[in-house]
């Protein structure tokens, strides 16, 4: 891996001694290995510092563990936290050290404007100041199986682009023995990049931007609708459920099972590795009845929080890696490598100066899904305490409706109950421990 930032790094690395810093993270597989590359890189410049990296588990396991570790006093320095735990870390105030008060009690140069819309309005308070460090953020594609299309008789070069379009797709492909598609997170996928997708409203007061009195919404008319074609085509073969998360829908398209598959873009890479096959990609589906064309779709991924406790020498150490894994370089090389969006301007603009998207141009899917347009309300993402629970909630009640245990609007309907009852006691709690 190249050089990116000695100047910086030599700068520091002449007026403090060697420390350790420990970081704790989600990463594994190939993913690992790249982020693992970048702290080497930064370790053997640096010669001050050593970014410690370990693997706690998934992000769940990561998160879980970094909260029990603030209160059994053996925190890291850095905890990555995915955004579905963004409000609850946010309300722990008394855990973290906000990074843009961190580069600037430490005289470091910190512009947020840098970041894309949807990445600085996601890891930033109501008073617009940045709270973490944005790091892997990937939105969802579509990936699809060419060699099965041109079993089908479809166009290989050709990714269904509207819902009504990848039906029909989806009816050729199972006429030659295929599942038609499958999707990894059903509850991020098709509910919430469906709203911001189509530019609909998930919660209420900004999708829970506005305050902890924001609820859940989402069992209106369109989300219903799509819940009720998903499990029409459940039925009909089109679509086959694989779970809630990531392993067995990718191991089902890799291994041919399914022809199409709704992954996050940064799967690419490991994607094609394991599939035999060429890999086509393609931009998320929308329903041409409720959108003439598709918005913005909302941000997944996650950041890194710099935890309290710690020395002056300490925060300088993390400081100085901060400042590493800003530079435009880094965050295009990781992006290039991983298929995570740029989530700066800078990188993306580098990478397409280099023709980087002219040999990759799956690669710059997800950028524009996130980057066309401007972002409104319904596309930031969503923001609500104890969404971990929330979000197996949605599960729950998303796999009653495959199982047919319940209809698409019974599904959403306990769905939003369950769900904005967890809030109602998030906010309780916090309101409680606030005086």
């Amino acid at each position: 891996m190249k050089t990116f930032i000695v100047i910086i790094l030599f700068v520091w690395s002449t007026c403090l001694s060697a420390r350790d810093i420990v970081l704790w993270h989600a990463f594994d597989g190939f993913l690992e290995e790249k982020f693992c590359e970048i702290i080497e890189d930064f370790n053997h410049h640096s010669g001050t510092y050593r970014i410690v990296p370990i693997r706690k588990g998934n992000y769940t396991e990561v998160y879980e563990q970094g909260v029990d570790s603030i209160r059994e006093g053996n925190r890291p320095h850095i905890l990555q936290v995915y955004e579905v735990a963004t409000l609850t870390m946010m309300l722990q105030e008394n855990c973290y050290v906000p990074v843009e008060e961190l580069m600037s009690k430490y005289h470091r140069r910190f512009d947020p404007d840098v970041y894309i819309d949807s990445v600085r309005k996601f890891y930033s308070a109501p008073n617009g100041k940045m709270l973490s460090l944005p790091w892997n953020a990937s939105t969802g594609i579509l990936f699809y199986n060419k060699e099965a299309f041109k079993e089908a008789g479809l166009d290989p070069e050709h990714a269904p682009k509207t819902w009504p379009e990848l039906e029909f797709m989806g009816k050729k492909l199972t006429q030659k023995g295929y599942k038609g598609f499958t999707t990894a997170w059903p509850a991020a996928y098709h509910l919430e990049h469906l709203c911001s997708w189509h530019d609909f409203p998930f919660g209420s007061h900004s999708n829970g931007f506005g305050g902890l009195e924001a609820r859940l919404i989402f069992n209106q008319d369109p989300q219903v609708f799509h819940l009720s074609k998903l499990v029409e085509w459940q039925e009909s073969g089109i679509f086959s459920y694989s779970g809630r998360f990531t392993e067995e829908p990718e191991r089902r398209f890799a291994g041919g099972e399914c022809a199409i598959l709704l992954q996050g873009a940064n799967r690419l890479p490991l994607i094609q590795r394991k599939s035999s096959f060429n890999v086509g990609v393609g931009f998320m589906p929308y329903w041409p009845h409720l959108t003439e064309k598709p918005h913005t779709l909302n941000i997944g991924g996650a950041s890194f929080w710099v935890m309290q406790g710690f020395s002056d020498e300490e925060y300088r150490g993390i400081v100085q890696f901060f400042e590493y894994l800003s530079t435009t370089e880094v965050q295009a090389y990781w992006h290039q490598e991983t298929g995570y969006l740029p989530i700066t301007d800078a990188a993306y603009y580098l990478t397409k100066k280099k023709g980087f998207y002219r040999n990759h141009p799956a690669a710059e899917i997800a950028v524009l899904e996130v980057m066309q347009g401007h972002p409104s309300e319904n596309s930031y993402g969503v923001r609500f305490g104890n969404y971990i629970d929330v979000r197996e909630v949605i599960m729950d009640n998303l796999e009653r409706a495959f199982r047919g245990e319940s209809t698409a609007q019974e599904a959403l309907n306990r769905a939003v109950k369950d769900g904005n009852e967890i809030l109602e006691k998030f906010q309780k709690e916090h309101d409680q421990g606030s005086t």
